[in-house]
């Protein structure tokens, strides 16, 4: 069978057909199959953020300054030692200790004193103390009377807090001779 010719335009077809086929070919190139690439680690996530810490507890408040009072002795023996700003020879003395048992310091700026149960006198005092600490009062009596007879000193006062602090004494036995 006699072979035909191809016309000038189908052979340039060809040959473009042939030459896009070639590009694409070497484009892509042969490549063998590979296992795929291993996916990157995940990001960890991030920490949760530190809980913030507790606010500080404020220190509880001190308590109030609280006055407790001691006589010793009680009941009080005769003395017969001279009292100044008294004639009489018929005389006691005693100690009364201050303590503050709170949590916040005292001052006491007066006292009444009385005796065989009515008010002799009602001096202004001083008398700072601090907590947990005492003080020591020498209290002085004397009677024209040589017989037993009693005394009391109520304190007042406010702690550093502005409280008040009244507080009233024992009752004191004064023993005649």
């Amino acid at each position: 069978m006699p072979m035909k010719s191809v016309n000038p335009f189908t052979k340039y077809i060809l040959l473009v057909v042939c030459l896009v086929a070639s590009l694409v070919a070497a484009a892509c190139g042969s490549t063998s199959p590979t296992s795929p690439s291993p996916s990157p680690d995940p990001t960890p996530a991030p920490a949760p953020a530190p809980a913030p810490s507790p606010a500080p507890t404020p220190a509880p408040a001190p308590s109030p300054g609280r006055l407790a009072i001691e006589v010793t002795p009680n009941p009080v023996p005769y003395s017969g030692q001279a009292v100044e700003g008294c004639s009489s020879t018929h005389t006691w003395i005693y100690e009364q200790i201050l303590r503050n048992t709170g949590g916040t310091r005292l001052k006491l700026t007066k006292r009444r004193n009385y005796f065989d149960e009515g008010l002799r006198s009602e001096p202004a005092v001083d008398i700072s103390i601090e907590p947990g600490q005492s003080t020591s009062v020498t209290t002085r009596w004397c009677s024209n009377t040589n017989a037993q007879h009693t005394a009391r000193t109520d304190w007042f006062g406010a702690d550093s807090a502005n409280n008040s602090v009244d507080l009233q004494g024992p009752t004191v036995t004064l023993r005649p001779r």
